[in-house]
C-alpha cells in the first residue's frame, strides 16, 4: 500500500507499507477463505483524516458515513479523541481504535473550520464496520 508520510520531517515522503509475515500467518487461510479476518473490525468513523505541520485535520468525510452525519466537515481540526489529546496521525487512529470494536460511540475533540472563537467541540460519531458500510453502499 503507498502511504505519503512514510519519514517524519518538514516534508512528507512517499513509501510503502508492509504487512510483518508473523501478523499475517496467523490469518492467512482465513483472508484467503473469506476474504477477512473474523476478530471484530474496527471502529470507522467516516473520516479521511491528514497530518499537517503537528496538526491531525480532516481531508474528507464519506458522504452519508458517520462523521458527515455527526456533522463533521472537511477543514475541521482533529484536537482530540474522548478527551484525550492527539499526538500525530497515528495517534488517532490508535486512540479510536483503542476504545473497542465498530459499532461503539467515539467522541472526537474538533476545531471546526472557520471557528472564530476557537471553542473545541466533542463530536460523538457512532462508529461502523466499515466493510459492511462499503458493501451496503455498493448495493445501493
Amino acid at each position: 500500500m503507498f502511504v505519503n508520510d512514510a519519514e517524519t520531517g518538514d516534508e512528507a515522503a512517499p513509501g510503502n507499507l508492509f504487512v510483518p509475515i508473523d501478523l499475517l500467518k496467523p490469518i492467512l487461510a482465513e483472508l484467503v477463505e473469506k476474504g477477512r479476518s473474523s476478530a471484530p473490525a474496527n471502529p470507522w468513523l467516516g473520516l479521511y483524516a491528514g497530518e499537517a505541520q503537528g496538526r491531525v485535520f480532516v481531508r474528507r468525510v464519506a458522504r452519508g458515513g458517520p462523521a458527515e452525519t455527526a456533522g463533521v466537515k472537511p477543514g475541521d481540526i482533529i484536537i482530540g479523541v474522548g478527551g484525550r489529546r492527539v499526538a500525530g496521525l497515528a495517534d488517532f487512529y490508535r486512540k479510536i481504535w483503542s476504545r473497542g470494536a465498530a459499532g461503539i460511540e467515539v467522541g472526537v475533540d474538533i476545531l471546526p473550520i472557520g471557528s472564530k472563537d476557537l471553542a473545541i467541540e466533542n463530536v460523538s460519531i457512532r462508529s461502523l464496520d466499515r466493510h459492511n458500510w462499503l458493501k451496503l453502499r455498493r448495493q445501493q
